[in-house]
C-alpha cells in the first residue's frame, strides 16, 4: 500500500512539474519578440476625417474592422508598405464608428480611399495582391 501511495505521489508531482515548466515556456515566448504589432495606431474618427475633407486636405484612409479576416491578412502588408513609402495612411475602425459606412460609402472591408482637395479620387476594395497594393499606393501618393 505504501509503495502504491509513493508511486501515485511521484506521478502527480511529475505531472505538476510538467505543467509548471510548460507555462513558464509559454510566458517566455510571449515576452521574447512575439508581441503582436498594432497596425491600427494612426486612428482618425469620422468627424476628424469630415473636417479634414472640408478643409480640402489630402488623405489616404484605411477603413477596417478588427473582426474582418481579410483585414487581418492585409493589415500586416499595407500598413508597413504605406510607412515605407512615406505615406501617412490613417485608419478608421468601422466597428467602433458604424456611421462611417454610410458617411464614406463603404461597401466592405478592407477599403483604402485616397482623397485629394477634399474629394475621393480613388479607392481599392478587398484583399488584393501585394503588387496591386504597391501599384495603388504609387499611383495615389
Amino acid at each position: 500500500m505504501k509503495k502504491m501511495l509513493i508511486f501515485i505521489i511521484a506521478i502527480v508531482s511529475i505531472f505538476a512539474l510538467v505543467i509548471i515548466l510548460t507555462n513558464k515556456e509559454t510566458k517566455n515566448e510571449k515576452t521574447t519578440g512575439t508581441e503582436q504589432v498594432n497596425y491600427y495606431k494612426n486612428q482618425i474618427t469620422p468627424e476628424q476625417l469630415q473636417e479634414d475633407l472640408s478643409n480640402h486636405k489630402e488623405k489616404i484612409v484605411y477603413f477596417y474592422k478588427t473582426t474582418c479576416p481579410h483585414c487581418l491578412r492585409i493589415s500586416p502588408i499595407v500598413v508597413p508598405m504605406a510607412e515605407n513609402m512615406k505615406i501617412n495612411m490613417q485608419v478608421l475602425n468601422l466597428e467602433e464608428y458604424k456611421q462611417g459606412w454610410d458617411m464614406f460609402q463603404i461597401k466592405g472591408t478592407p477599403t483604402i480611399i485616397s482623397y485629394k482637395d477634399g474629394k475621393e479620387v480613388n479607392r481599392i476594395l478587398g484583399e488584393q495582391s501585394l503588387q496591386t497594393f504597391q501599384t495603388w499606393f504609387k499611383n495615389n501618393k
